[in-house]
């Protein structure tokens, strides 16, 4: 019998069986899961993050700007004796014309701190001055909640409430600093114009909506005070308070290095939802806000204990922070 030759059989082609392709198929169509889980997660985070991104963008604006406005803070402090001829002088003080105030929020602690100083804005009625380098402005920033009848522009019908932070800036000569004689506590006399009225005036206007606390905490140097306790235990200070005291306190006629600012604002969203149409401010912020910023061992507990419970509370928000140094500070504890 004649032997046929290996390489002279048919080839047998080897193929999939059927059960491999279905396995194949059941892998792909996992995989294929997976991938499309995975990107409809990472699209969702992508635009939840640039939502929230867009929703904080104005609080963001609005807190490189006040910080900006309090580090041009000034008091043009200088010396000079107590007492003016021909009266005999019996100590030699440190005086100045300005003052720097910051005073818990007269509508509710709770919202923080509003804070009185004078900066050189330039800032004038009249169109030709605001070029004039140097004019003395009064400044203001504080929260309060209510409608926004007083700035909606006449084109826009719809009533918002809101908390918001405000800021007031005194034309330079409608100033009534050097007429007016400062308090020594509370806000100042010439602060009128700027403060945290229930009816603001025409210098008085909202940098941001949804702020609905700003804490201000003039302190030290941590270096100088770890605590930063040194300088007020109650969020306050005012740079005339006890000035014409001997010996002078280190806070009189000067300002604090520094002062630590937090802002907390919520979304637009959440906003929307507390919004009720009413000028009684929602009980989610107000309860979440009762009782916290009135001590400066607490910040941190407060700050914590706050985020918790509008987390709670389903409130989106956030939370910015920074250290202001006062460019115009001359610390001394001289006295």
């Amino acid at each position: 019998m004649r032997l046929i030759p290996q390489s002279a059989l048919p080839t047998r082609h080897k193929a999939f069986s059927l059960i491999e392709i279905l396995v194949a198929t059941a892998v792909l169509a996992i995989l294929l899961s997976l991938i499309l889980t995975i990107l409809n997660s990472v699209s969702t985070t992508v635009r939840h993050t640039s939502a929230k991104v867009d929703a904080f963008a104005s609080a963001r604006a609005a807190f490189t700007l006040l910080s900006q406005r309090l580090a041009q803070a000034t008091l043009n402090t200088y010396w000079a004796y107590d007492q003016p001829p021909p009266q005999t002088p019996t100590a030699y003080l440190r005086q100045s014309d300005l003052q720097f105030t910051v005073v818990q929020n007269t509508r509710m602690a709770g919202y923080g701190q509003e804070a009185y100083f004078h900066t050189p804005q330039s800032y004038s009625d009249n169109n030709n001055l605001r070029t004039t380098e140097g004019l003395l402005n009064a400044t203001s920033f504080f929260v309060q909640f209510g409608s926004n009848d007083s700035f909606r522009p006449n084109n826009l019908t719809e009533k918002k409430y809101r908390y918001r932070l405000m800021q007031g800036l005194q034309p330079t000569e409608r100033l009534s600093t050097f007429k007016d004689p400062a308090t020594t506590t509370g806000v100042p006399n010439w602060a009128g114009e700027i403060g945290n009225s229930a009816s603001p005036s025409s210098y008085v206007s909202p940098l941001s909506d949804n702020v609905i606390a700003v804490i201000a905490w003039p302190r030290l140097s941590p270096h100088d005070d770890p605590t930063g306790a040194e300088l007020t235990g109650d969020y306050t200070y005012d740079s005339k308070k006890d000035a014409t005291r001997v010996p002078q306190p280190p806070t009189a006629n000067q300002l604090p290095p520094m002062v630590q600012l937090t802002m907390v604002v919520i979304s637009e969203a959440s906003a929307v939802r507390l919004d009720k149409q009413s000028s009684t401010p929602p009980p989610e912020i107000e309860g979440a806000l009762q009782g916290k910023f009135a001590n400066v061992n607490r910040y941190k507990t407060d700050l914590d204990d706050l985020q918790r419970e509008l987390t709670a509370k389903n409130i989106e928000f956030e939370v910015f922070t920074t250290t202001v140094p006062l460019s115009g500070s001359k610390w001394s504890d001289d006295q």
